[in-house]
């Protein structure tokens, strides 16, 4: 059982998993359904990430704690990355011209991310651009799993989808927080935590937790959106806010890629039950 656990944490399907969750609260929050949608969000967050981290196995000289995993397991990385490529741009071949509108720059992006490039004497590379990163990862996963979809199904965009959409970013923001503080070893690039410590950086996340908090109680008193609704998110919120008081950079592979990855599953499956009531 460790073993599949650890093959879906380091194959990125607990983060699909995690990115298809907040793009089902979406629906729920919006009351739509697109299972085409659904499907490509999947298997465009595994793909993106597998291919993000292709370098660990075609670079020898890389010293990141997962390379040695990806290099044993090359095979089935590259038929999860070939697979998932495959269902991505069939998914966007059936949600239409449209839709492959809206994520020509997230898609190019993600091409982009993971390389640098030698321009005479200077190296650029989207990934050296300092502190960019968790705001470049918030910002993408809300506008695919949240301004996207509404767009593509010609939803408003008024005070709730504002609201909301700040609100995802500020989530994914806080989540992303813990694997930098992971990372610090590893990471050549600024990031939060190795900027500011981790002990500031906690702080932010919980200070983002809190403006997130403000806005779901404005949110209820003024009727916006309805007690059970809030009380799953706010639940969702504060467990967060415990998790991010645990985090540390000793803490198993585990811990991150079950613990911190489900708290998007945790939040989809509160606001599941809250649809109920």
């Amino acid at each position: 059982m460790y073993r599949v656990i650890q093959f879906c944490i380091n194959t990125n399907i607990i983060v699909a998993i995690a990115a298809l969750s907040l793009y089902k609260i979406t629906e729920l929050i919006f009351g739509f359904k697109d299972p085409q949608m659904s499907m490509f969000i999947f298997f465009s967050t595994l793909f993106a990430y597998n291919y993000m981290r292709i370098n660990l196995i075609i670079d020898s000289t890389t010293t990141h704690y997962q390379s040695n995993w990806f290099k044993k397991h090359r095979k089935e990385v590259f038929f999860i990355l070939a697979t998932s490529a495959f269902l991505t741009c069939w998914c966007a071949h059936l949600l239409g011209f449209y839709f492959i509108k809206l994520i020509i720059i997230p898609a190019v992006i993600c091409l982009l991310y993971p390389w640098k490039f030698n321009i005479g004497k200077h190296v650029f590379g989207i990934r050296k651009i300092p502190l960019i990163k968790i705001f470049l990862i918030s910002f993408t996963w809300s506008y695919i799993t949240f301004a996207v979809p509404l767009m593509h199904q010609n939803i408003e965009i008024n005070y709730l989808a504002i609201d909301f959409f700040f609100q995802r970013i500020l989530f994914v923001i806080v989540i992303s927080l813990p694997f930098d503080i992971r990372d610090i070893p590893y990471d050549k690039i600024k990031t939060i935590p190795n900027t500011i410590g981790i002990h500031q950086s906690k702080l932010f996340a919980w200070f983002c937790l809190l403006i997130i908090d403000c806005l779901l109680i404005i949110d209820l008193i003024n009727s916006i959106i309805t007690l059970p609704y809030f009380i799953a998110f706010f639940l969702s919120i504060e467990l967060c806010a415990v998790v991010i008081y645990f985090t540390a950079k000793n803490h198993s592979n585990m811990f991150y890629g079950v613990i911190v990855e489900g708290l998007s599953i945790i939040m989809c499956l509160f606001v599941l039950i809250a649809s109920f009531i």
